[in-house]
């Protein structure tokens, strides 16, 4: 006898295959970013790091700290670090001095410009069988995805 499916059972059967495809997707990309950012000497949190000063010079470590899902304090760790590497410099700000602005040297922006070519393979390469039209959907769900999360994280902080 066929035992009858619960169909809130094969829904959530369904979310959970969805689910860990994003995980499995994200934590494999991940992967790939860091073997081939390690060729070049560079760890993803610093490639982070480069990239959004690259993109955004001049913003403050609590900025980037939001930019990069990190802590203040794991931003200001990466950036000393960083720092003595050689490849970001602080500078004061010319409007309040309590506020140092984050500015890529000559070699930071080197190595950025390395890791964004990295990158821009890597999202070329995970996007290659998909069209337009697939990755516009992709984008409408994780953005309704990210609205509902953002929901639960504001109801955990309230």
């Amino acid at each position: 006898m066929a035992r009858t499916q619960d169909p809130r059972h094969a829904s959530s059967a369904v979310a959970t295959q969805s689910w860990l495809s994003v995980v499995r997707a994200y934590n494999l990309c991940d992967a790939v970013m860091a073997q081939r950012l390690a060729a070049i000497g560079l760890r993803v949190g610093e490639h982070e790091v480069l990239l959004n000063l690259l993109r955004a010079p001049g913003i403050t470590q609590q900025q980037l700290a939001q930019r990069c899902f990190v802590a203040k304090s794991g931003a200001s760790m990466l950036v000393t670090r960083m720092e003595q590497s050689g490849w970001v410099h602080r500078q004061a700000d010319a409007g309040d001095a309590r506020v140092r602005r984050l500015f890529l040297t000559p070699d930071g922006e080197a190595l950025a410009t390395q890791g964004e070519a990295i990158q821009s393979e890597v999202i070329a390469t995970m996007v290659s069988s998909c069209s337009a039209a697939e990755m516009k959907a992709v984008t409408e769900v994780m953005r309704r995805a990210t609205v509902a999360l953002e929901a639960l994280l504001d109801q955990g902080a309230a």
